[in-house]
């Protein structure tokens, strides 16, 4: 992907970076009072598409999908919890969790139990081989992340952060929007 998008990455009389085949390709294609909104929704795409690439590489060099990490991640948080509460947690299926949890298990980094309260219920939480696993995922995602926000300012990730979150409250409220 760098190959083929960084040649296309210049910056603008204020310095301000853009793609040059989007930008020619709105030119021609798009109202002016358009053209803003779709250039930086082309960008957030760009970077969406990368963002989404990487990590799906950097996870499968671990054997793991994000959907595996994210249980892990949240098994951590809570210590021990039910399949249920889990996928509830997550905001995943019964049913996806379940073959979440069954892949994790088979690795040997979350261990299945009986819940002692509640015998209709299974509990899970992170074995010893998913609690390093986690451990060294953290301190490799460290260094990884840094490198994607390389000669960012602490202004410039604040206001990425609340421009991301923004997006993400506005998707949010669409989405209510669509149930009305």
């Amino acid at each position: 992907m760098r190959d083929k998008l960084e040649p296309n990455i210049e910056s603008d009389d204020t310095g301000s970076l853009y793609d040059r085949r989007v930008r020619e390709h709105l030119k021609r294609d798009v109202p002016a009072d358009e053209v803003a909104t779709t250039e930086a929704l082309a960008a957030l795409r760009v970077a969406s598409h990368g963002l989404r690439t990487m990590m799906d590489r950097w996870l499968e060099h671990h054997d793991l999908s994000e959907g595996r990490l994210s249980v892990l991640w949240r098994l951590r948080a809570k210590g021990e919890t039910t399949l249920g509460d889990l996928a509830e947690s997550l905001d995943v299926s019964p049913r996806n969790i379940t073959g979440l949890v069954d892949h994790l298990e088979r690795d040997v980094l979350v261990e299945r139990f009986a819940d002692p309260e509640d015998r209709r219920a299974t509990r899970v939480r992170l074995a010893p081989a998913g609690k390093q696993k986690l451990s060294d995922i953290k301190t490799e995602m460290g260094s990884a992340q840094h490198g994607v926000v390389a000669g960012f300012s602490d202004e410039e990730l604040k206001q990425l952060r609340h421009l991301c979150l923004k997006l993400a409250r506005n998707m949010i409220a669409n989405r209510e929007l669509e149930k009305v």
